[in-house]
């Protein structure tokens, strides 16, 4: 998950502390959080907190998991997408559809909940397949491209098995929407996409997950499609060089001389996520090494703002320390500091997340970082937070 990668330096600084009762859930877990990170202006300050309540779930009984595409079509105006799901399986359910909220002043306000029609539409056939929005890109024509993984709900409440992921095109900033159409031939799913040189660049997991999501067999790649069209059509550019065994969760991004950074998730260990880098906009790809994270990271989220580097998702899912939504900080994209934890867990699983730069085409203002997520209120049913960095 990334956006072009933005020099403007902050100005306000402010030292993170930690909220007193989230530090007493937190002493088990981790040391003070002395880190790079504590330089930020995080809103809200003092983490890990609350955050800022974006969609509230717990009303209705309902969940939030998987599915946060963001976009920002025009100077401060914005789409944050998130799952309406039901309580199935704890809450860890993809029976439901996406809705999105939209904000027209760099997301101060928002307006109310709106029914993505596509995914509402397939949801409402019964026919047991669903459909959530994970990642969106504005190309250089003012076009939103959204993708879609689709669902096998037949069986169970969990998003796998996948069917093959779809995109839809709006040309007027959410308004309406194309019929939707296969990236590509590979039942799978696109953990990420990314606009950059003219073109669309999205990274697939071609595993249907009939069996589990994580890599099993030598046919379980990661491949990057891209669109120079638009995202009219894509076309498989490369297969990425990772030892996919145990491995999920992808995020893509770029770094600051211009290269292509992939990044994949290790079940086996939490805290070494395996990348690979491109110099020729993914064509080629160098040898695989591993980054560190020292508190873990799972379904990670890469992006490139102000100068740095972030990675934030959930502090792994095996063994203490797991499960709180952290961010970390590198200057490089490679080596990363300790980390800040946003939000502590509080029952079930949460923190699946993404992020983006808000202001980039506003020249006069300041670039600002939104970063939203999902956190556990009962068992694994989730509302959606937002954080903001400056």
């Amino acid at each position: 998950m990334s956006q072009l990668f933005a020099t403007y330096s902050p100005t306000w600084f402010v030292r993170i502390g930690a909220v007193a009762l989230l530090v007493t859930l937190a002493a088990n877990t981790t040391s003070a959080q002395s880190t790079p990170t504590s330089a930020l202006k995080i809103t809200p300050p003092n983490p890990p907190n609350a955050g800022i309540l974006f969609i509230n779930h717990s009303t209705t009984n309902r969940s939030g998991h998987l599915g946060h595409a963001l976009v920002e079509y025009d100077n401060g105006k914005l789409l944050a997408f998130y799952p309406n799901c039901s309580g199935d399986n704890g809450g860890h359910s993809a029976v439901g559809w996406m809705e999105f909220k939209r904000s027209l002043d760099g997301g101060r306000t928002w307006s109310n909940r709106l029914p993505l029609p596509f995914s509402k539409q397939l949801f409402k056939k019964v026919e047991g397949r669903t459909a959530m929005a994970e990642k969106a890109v504005l190309t250089d024509q003012g076009d939103i491209v959204l993708f879609y993984l689709i669902c096998d709900i037949s069986t169970t409440a969990l998003w796998q098995p996948y069917w093959t992921p779809l995109s839809s095109i709006s040309s007027d900033g959410g308004k309406t929407w194309s019929e939707p159409k296969p990236v590509c031939e590979t039942r799978g799913r696109v953990y990420d996409a990314v606009y950059h040189d003219g073109e669309i660049r999205a990274l697939h997991f071609a595993n249907d997950a009939t069996g589990t999501w994580w890599g099993t067999t030598d046919e379980h790649i990661f491949e990057l499609h891209v669109s120079s069209d638009g995202g009219k059509t894509f076309t498989r550019r490369s297969a990425l060089p990772f030892n996919t065994k145990d491995r999920g969760y992808g995020s893509l991004g770029r770094l600051a001389n211009g290269d292509l950074i992939a990044f994949v998730y290790n079940r086996t260990n939490e805290h070494d996520l395996d990348y690979t880098t491109s110099a020729d906009g993914g064509t080629t790809w160098s040898t695989v090494k591993t980054s560190h994270f020292r508190r873990k990271i799972r379904n990670p989220q890469f992006i490139g703002f102000n100068g740095k580097f972030y990675m934030h998702g959930r502090s792994g899912a095996y063994g203490e320390g797991s499960g709180h939504m952290i961010l970390y900080t590198s200057p490089d994209g490679m080596k990363w500091d300790d980390g800040v934890y946003l939000r502590m867990q509080d029952t079930g699983t949460g923190a699946y997340s993404n992020s983006i730069i808000v202001g980039s085409k506003n020249d006069q203002t300041p670039n600002r970082l939104l970063i939203q997520a999902s956190h556990a209120y009962e068992d694994s049913k989730t509302n959606v937070l937002h954080w903001w960095l400056d």
